[in-house]
Protein backbone atom coordinates (compact mmCIF):
# COMPACT_ATOMS: atom_id res chain seq x y z
CA UNK A 1 0.00 0.00 0.00
CA UNK A 2 0.92 3.57 -0.62
CA UNK A 3 2.17 5.60 2.20
CA UNK A 4 -0.61 8.41 0.64
CA UNK A 5 -3.42 5.91 0.94
CA UNK A 6 -2.39 5.11 4.22
CA UNK A 7 -2.23 8.24 5.27
CA UNK A 8 -5.82 8.93 3.77
CA UNK A 9 -7.25 6.22 5.75
CA UNK A 10 -5.40 7.13 8.49
CA UNK A 11 -6.65 10.93 8.29
CA UNK A 12 -10.39 9.68 8.65
CA UNK A 13 -10.45 7.76 11.51
CA UNK A 14 -11.71 9.38 14.66
CA UNK A 15 -9.20 10.73 17.10
CA UNK A 16 -9.31 7.66 19.48
CA UNK A 17 -9.13 5.39 16.55
CA UNK A 18 -5.75 7.82 15.37
CA UNK A 19 -4.07 7.67 18.80
CA UNK A 20 -4.33 3.99 18.87
CA UNK A 21 -2.38 4.03 15.54
CA UNK A 22 -0.02 6.22 16.78
CA UNK A 23 0.55 3.49 20.15
CA UNK A 24 0.67 0.35 17.57
CA UNK A 25 3.65 2.18 15.84
CA UNK A 26 5.54 3.05 18.84
CA UNK A 27 4.96 -0.44 19.87
CA UNK A 28 6.57 -1.93 16.11
CA UNK A 29 9.69 0.56 16.72
CA UNK A 30 10.15 -0.71 20.19
CA UNK A 31 10.05 -3.87 19.13
CA UNK A 32 12.09 -3.41 15.69
CA UNK A 33 14.80 -1.86 18.55
CA UNK A 34 14.66 -4.33 21.03
CA UNK A 35 15.42 -7.13 18.12
CA UNK A 36 18.10 -4.63 17.21
CA UNK A 37 19.53 -4.90 21.18
CA UNK A 38 19.10 -8.78 21.17
CA UNK A 39 21.25 -9.32 17.60
CA UNK A 40 23.85 -7.07 19.01
CA UNK A 41 23.84 -8.84 22.33
CA UNK A 42 24.24 -12.13 20.99
CA UNK A 43 27.22 -10.95 18.35
CA UNK A 44 29.04 -9.61 21.31
CA UNK A 45 28.59 -12.59 23.25
CA UNK A 46 29.51 -14.80 20.15
CA UNK A 47 33.14 -12.25 20.01
CA UNK A 48 33.52 -12.81 23.36
CA UNK A 49 33.29 -16.43 23.04
CA UNK A 50 35.12 -16.72 20.01
CA UNK A 51 38.10 -14.83 21.09
CA UNK A 52 38.34 -15.41 25.01
CA UNK A 53 41.77 -16.24 25.78
CA UNK A 54 43.39 -14.87 22.45
CA UNK A 55 45.19 -11.41 21.67
CA UNK A 56 41.68 -10.32 20.89
CA UNK A 57 39.94 -11.07 23.61
CA UNK A 58 39.11 -7.66 26.03
CA UNK A 59 41.60 -6.28 28.33
CA UNK A 60 41.28 -7.83 31.49
CA UNK A 61 40.71 -4.91 33.48
CA UNK A 62 37.91 -3.86 30.99
CA UNK A 63 36.20 -6.83 31.22
CA UNK A 64 36.65 -6.36 34.98
CA UNK A 65 34.71 -2.95 34.70
CA UNK A 66 32.08 -4.30 32.34
CA UNK A 67 31.23 -7.22 34.96
CA UNK A 68 30.98 -5.01 37.60
CA UNK A 69 28.31 -2.53 35.79
CA UNK A 70 26.12 -5.60 35.19
CA UNK A 71 26.23 -6.92 38.37
CA UNK A 72 25.24 -3.64 39.96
Amino acid sequence: MEQQKLFEKIKRLPQDKVAEVEDFVDALARRDQNLNRTKLHQALMNYAIQNAGTDADLDPALEAAALASRLR
